[in-house]
């Protein structure tokens, strides 16, 4: 009974702990997509960043992708470049998943060329960092996050130029779309 009682206790006072920590949530826009942006402090040093959005990365025909990431960052420095609000330096690894277009090769005769198709993808992310959190609720990103990882396409592939769809078996290949992840993405997040 005494040990179900301070198991009990223990639990509680990791929820308690958990939810008294700092958390922010808001929007994430950048050149692979847009996404719900949810951070959550674990410490002053530490925390937890998680999106999930549509992925438009190569994608100008309209079909966008769906993919989530988790982040666990560390903040490096917290410079005291203003009077008001704070700054800080984070970087961190994570994981992303979904499914999203990618570049594929596809060979008609002796003449290979890249089509966008559909399929599964999972990465490894890194993320690098700069916020500014105001005096006020309100705090902003800046971020740089490649992925490096697999792009498993669904062996479909839609060829506008023919109006057609042509099936072929799938394959597994580098997700080129990752690499638009060094392109800086703007976070803006509502912090309670």
């Amino acid at each position: 009974m005494k040990k179900t009682i301070l198991t009990i206790l223990m639990i509680a006072a990791a929820i308690t702990t958990a939810a008294a920590q700092p958390r922010a949530a808001g929007i994430r826009i950048g050149a692979t997509g847009l996404d719900a942006s949810y951070q959550h402090t674990m410490n002053s040093t530490q925390f937890i960043g998680a999106d999930i959005g549509l992925d438009f990365g190569y994608n100008v025909n309209g079909y966008s992708g769906v993919k989530a990431t988790a982040i666990y960052n560390f903040v490096w420095a917290r410079p005291a470049w203003t009077d008001k609000g704070s700054w800080g330096i984070y970087s961190g690894p994570g994981i992303s998943l979904g499914y999203v277009n990618d570049i594929m090769p596809y060979t008609v005769g002796n003449v290979t060329t890249g089509y966008l198709d559909g399929g599964f993808m999972f990465a490894i992310a890194a993320q690098v960092g700069l916020e500014y959190t105001f005096w006020f609720p309100l705090q902003l990103s800046l971020e740089i996050r490649p992925l490096f990882g697999l792009h498993a396409n669904d062996g479909r592939m839609r060829i506008p130029e023919l109006d057609t769809t042509v099936h072929y078996e799938s394959k597994v290949g580098f997700y080129d779309n990752g690499l638009l992840g060094f392109a800086p993405t703007l976070t803006v997040r509502y912090r309670f």
